[in-house]
C-alpha cells in the first residue's frame, strides 16, 4: 500500500515575475535561468535537499520549514539557551512548533512540457510525544536519492528520509522510499524487530552503489553516522548490515579508483578521509588515506563533499571550507586552504587561494557536480544568517547569499556567482544535478523558499531567444606573482578583444570584529556553556584569522594581457579579477579569481622538471631535454627559442587522457608548462626578470 495520498498530487503554479529573476545570469559556458516558482510555490519548501535525473526527469526532494525546524530542534535540546519562535522577521515560523508544516516533498520535472508535479508528499502520522491528538509528518526532508538495479534487474528510484527525531524525542526510524516507476513512493519494510525496524537514527543520508550493494549512510540530523549495506535493499527489514566500525563517524561517501572512500568527522582531531574494498566479514576494514586534520594547523572538523574529476577525488570540508584532491595513487594535494607542513614537505593550494575560496565565509564547500568537463561546486555562505547582526552588514553585505565556482582544470576556480543569482537569502547550493537539458542547481533558502536554477549551453540560450548574441568570451588563467613590491598579473583572452578591465578588493581579516561584536560575544558564551555539556557538538572554534573579501574596484584599463598593480601595500591582501571589452564598452565575465601574495611557489624550469621525474623513464628523458633546453635558450636572451621548446613539449604532453598510468602526472604538467610559458612570454614583456625563472 502507498503512502501517496490524492491530496499530495498537485501541479505547480505558473512562474511569475514576482516569483523569479527575469535576469538569466552568464557564465563561461552557461546562462543560467530560473527552471521552477520558487519552493514550488511554498515558501516552506526549504532546500532542494536532493535532485537526481532518472528515466528522462529530475526529480526533486526538499526539506519543509527548515529554519524553523532547526530552532524547535534547538530549543527542544537547550531550552535554557535557545527560545522558539526565532526573532527573525524574514522567517514564518507556526507559534507552537507542533503545528509546523514538516511534510517533506518530492517533485519532478518534465522537459518535453516544462511543467513541474508534486509526486509525493509524507504523511504526516507520527503522533508527538506528550501532545495528546498532535502529529508530525513521517518525513521532514528527503536527503538523497539514487537508481540502484536489483538482483532481479529491476531499476529503481531511491530516496533517503530524515525523521522529526531532532525536534520531538521518540519518533519512529526514519525511512527510505522505493520507486520503480517514477510516479509512486513506497517506504523499504521496517518491521518491529528487524534490523530497519530497531533503527535508532534521524537521518539516512548518502546512497553509492558499489560492487552491486547499496550502501547507505545513517546518522543524526548533522550528518555524522554509520554505513549500511545491501544486496537486495528492496527488502528492506533484515536485508540490511552495518559495515563501518563501531567508532567510525562517517560523513560522506563516493566510489573512486575501485574503492569505496568515506569521508569523516573528528571534533577532536579534525577531518580524515579512508577507503574499504568492501571484503571478508563486517565490519570491514577501512584504509587511512588523509591523516586527521590533514596536518592544517586549524583543521576542518569533517568532511562535507566529495566528488571524482578528471581522474582526482575532490574533498570538500566544513568550516574551514577547504578543498584537497586524492590522487589514483592515494597521495593528495591541497587545492584551496592555508600552506601547511606534512611528513612529505610542504603542501601549498594549487589555486593559490585560501579557504572558502579566499573567503572565511564560504563554510561549507557543500556540493559539487561536473557538467561539460567543468566542475562546479557551490558553497554555504554564513553572511546571510548574520546579516541582522549589529554592526555585521558593513563587512558582511558584499556576501549575502551562495558562491558558486566552477573549474575546468582544478587550479583555476571562476566565480559563476558570488550572491545566490541575486538572492540573498539563497545561501547554500545544496543539490545538482546533469543532464541532457543542461545543469540544475538546487539552493537552500529556509526563509523564502528553495530556488531550482537551469544552467543552458550558451548557443541554447542565443537559439532560444533567452540572448540576442553570444556574450564575449572571458579572460582565461589569471595569474598573479610578487615582483619587487607590485603584483605582476596575467591572462589569456580567447577572444583577442585587445581591451580589459582589472578589479581588485582587499581581503581583511575580520576576527577583531566578531570577536568584539557584542552579539556575538553574547553567543560565544552561550555555547561554551553548551559545549561544557554536550562537548560533542557540532560547533568549530573561531580560527586566529578569519579572512573575508570586499567590494570589488576597478583598478585599471589596458590593452594587453598583463598588468603591474603598482599600487599596493606591504603586508595587505588582495585579490584579483578580469573582464574584457569591447569597442562599445560591453563587459565579458569575469575571469577566475587569483589572491596575492599568492599562496603556492611559481613554477620555475627546475620545478617543472621535479615534477616530470615522476613520468616513465623514456618520456622523462626527453621532457626533461626539452626543459633544460629551453631554460638554456632564455638565459642566453632567446625567449622565443625557449617557447618554441616549451610548445614541443605541450605537444608531446597532449595526447594523455583520464585513466592512463601517467595521467595525473601530465594534467599537472600541462598546467604547470602553461604557466611557465606564461612566464616566458611576460620576459619578453620586460615584466619579469629571466632570472626569476
Amino acid at each position: 500500500m502507498t503512502d501517496r495520498p490524492e491530496a499530495a498530487v498537485a501541479t505547480a503554479p505558473p512562474p511569475s515575475p514576482s516569483t523569479l529573476h527575469d535576469t538569466p545570469r552568464v557564465a563561461n559556458d552557461l546562462l543560467f535561468r530560473e527552471a521552477a516558482p520558487q519552493g514550488f510555490g511554498d515558501r516552506q519548501n526549504s532546500w532542494a535537499w536532493s535532485m537526481y535525473w532518472w528515466k528522462d526527469k529530475l526529480y526533486v526532494g526538499t526539506n519543509r520549514a527548515w529554519h524553523c525546524a532547526e530552532h524547535a530542534g534547538l530549543n527542544s535540546a537547550f531550552p535554557l539557551f535557545i527560545k522558539y519562535p526565532p526573532k527573525d522577521p524574514d522567517a514564518e515560523c507556526a507559534p507552537d512548533p507542533t503545528e509546523l508544516p514538516l511534510q517533506a516533498e518530492i517533485w519532478s520535472w518534465t522537459p518535453e512540457t516544462d511543467s513541474w508535479e508534486r509526486l509525493y508528499q509524507s504523511p504526516k502520522d507520527v503522533p508527538i510525544p506528550g501532545k495528546s491528538g498532535k502529529s508530525t509528518a513521517r518525513e521532514v526532508g528527503y536527503r538523497y536519492m539514487t537508481k540502484f538495479t536489483e538482483p532481479d534487474g529491476t531499476e529503481a528510484l531511491y530516496v533517503s528520509g530524515v525523521n522529526a527525531r531532532f525536534i520531538f524525542r521518540p519518533v519512529p526510524s526514519p525511512r527510505i522510499l522505493r520507486s520503480v516507476d517514477g510516479k509512486t513512493f513506497e517506504p523499504l519494510p521496517q518491521d518491529p524487530g528487524t534490523f530497519m525496524g530497531t533503527l535508532d537514527k534521524c537521518s539516512f543520508r548518502t546512497l553509492v552503489v558499489y560492487k552491486n550493494r547499496l550502501f547507505v549512510h545513517v546518522g543524526s540530523v548533522r550528518g555524522e553516522g554509520i554505513i549500511l549495506e545491501s544486496a537486495d535493499p528492496a527488502r528492506g527489514n533484515d536485508s540490511f548490515q552495518q559495515i563501518s566500525p563501531k567508532d567510525m563517524r562517517a560523513f560522506e561517501m563516493v566510489t573512486y579508483n575501485g574503492y569505496l572512500y568515506v569521508g569523516l568527522r573528528d571534533p577532536k582531531k579534525g577531518y580524515s578521509v579512508c577507503k574499504t574494498d568492501a571484503t571478508g566479514p563486517a565490519p570491514y576494514q577501512f584504509t587511512t588515506v588523509v591523516e586527521p586534520g590533514a596536518f592544517a594547523k586549524n583543521p576542518s572538523f569533517s568532511v562535507i563533499s566529495m566528488f571524482v574529476f578528471r581522474d582526482r577525488l575532490f574533498v570538500g570540508t566544513d568550516r574551514p571550507g577547504e578543498i584537497i584532491r586524492i590522487n589514483p595513487d592515494d597521495t593528495w594535494d591541497l587545492v584551496c586552504g592555508a600552506p601547511r607542513e606534512t611528513p612529505d614537505g610542504w603542501k601549498y593550494p594549487l589555486s593559490g587561494l585560501d579557504t572558502g575560496f579566499g573567503n572565511w565565509l564560504n563554510a561549507h564547500i557543500w556540493r559539487m557536480q561536473e557538467y561539460n568537463g567543468r566542475l562546479y561546486i557551490g558553497t554555504w555562505n554564513m553572511a546571510t544568517d548574520f546579516r541582522r547582526v549589529a554592526g555585521a552588514d558593513a563587512y558582511l553585505h558584499p556576501h549575502y547569499g551562495f558562491d558558486l565556482f566552477e573549474t575546468s582544470d582544478g587550479w583555476h576556480f571562476t566565480p559563476v556567482t558570488t550572491d545566490g543569482f541575486g538572492d540573498i537569502y539563497s545561501n547554500g547550493v545544496r543539490s545538482f544535478a546533469s543532464t541532457p537539458h543542461g545543469l540544475f542547481v538546487g539552493t537552500a533558502n529556509k526563509w523564502e523558499g528553495l530556488r531550482v536554477w537551469q544552467g543552458v549551453s550558451l548557443a541554447a540560450a542565443q537559439s532560444d531567444g533567452l540572448i540576442d548574441s553570444l556574450p564575449l568570451a572571458a579572460p582565461q588563467r589569471l595569474e598573479a606573482e610578487a615582483v619587487d613590491g607590485s603584483v605582476v598579473l596575467s591572462w589569456d583572452d580567447p577572444g583577442a578583444t585587445g581591451r580589459y578591465r582589472v578589479y581588485r578588493t582587499e581581503v581583511d581579516n575580520i576576527r577583531d570584529q566578531v570577536m568584539s561584536n557584542s552579539f556575538m560575544t553574547r553567543m560565544m558564551r552561550i555555547m561554551k556553556t553548551i559545549l561544557f555539556f554536550m562537548p560533542d557538538l557540532y560547533v568549530p572554534p573561531v580560527p586566529d584569522e578569519l579572512w573575508v573579501p570586499g567590494k570589488y574596484q576597478e583598478v585599471a584599463q589596458c590593452d594587453q594581457p598583463f598588468w603591474i598593480d603598482r599600487g599596493t601595500q606591504p603586508g595587505v591582501r588582495y585579490q584579483y579579477l578580469v573582464r574584457a571589452a569591447d569597442d562599445a564598452g560591453a563587459l565579458s565575465t569575469p575571469s577566475n579569481v587569483v589572491s596575492a601574495p599568492f599562496l603556492t611557489p611559481v613554477v620555475t624550469f627546475d620545478s617543472l622538471s621535479g615534477r616530470i621525474a615522476g613520468l616513465p623513464a623514456a618520456n622523462a628523458g626527453v621532457s626533461k631535454e626539452l626543459v633544460g633546453t629551453a631554460k638554456r635558450h632564455l638565459q642566453s636572451g632567446d625567449a622565443a627559442a625557449a617557447l618554441e621548446q616549451l610548445d614541443q613539449l605541450a605537444s608531446k604532453l597532449a595526447d594523455a587522457s583520464p585513466g592512463q598510468p601517467e595521467w595525473p602526472i601530465v594534467d599537472d604538467l600541462q598546467v604547470m608548462l602553461a604557466k611557465l610559458q606564461r612566464r616566458v612570454i611576460l620576459c619578453q614583456a620586460g615584466a619579469l626578470n629571466k632570472d626569476a625563472l
